[in-house]
């Protein structure tokens, strides 16, 4: 589920890119939500360190996307 969720706004995102260019903050908002949807602070067991994992690659790929 994270992961189709993570590679709808990688769509997303790079169309945004090809209408309007790079912006600061790029990505933040769908870090946001994908945080606000699928984390639970208080949960540190293997399922969701893996989902972090996977949120802090698609911030990474967000951060250093060039379009």
């Amino acid at each position: 589920m994270i992961n189709k969720t993570i590679n709808t706004y990688k769509k997303k995102l790079i169309a945004k890119v090809e209408k309007r260019g790079i912006y600061e903050n790029f990505g933040e908002d769908e870090i946001r939500k994908l945080e606000d949807k699928f984390i639970d602070s208080s949960d540190y067991s293997s399922k969701m360190c893996n989902m972090r994992s996977l949120i802090r690659d698609f911030s990474d790929w967000a951060m250093n996307y060039k379009g």
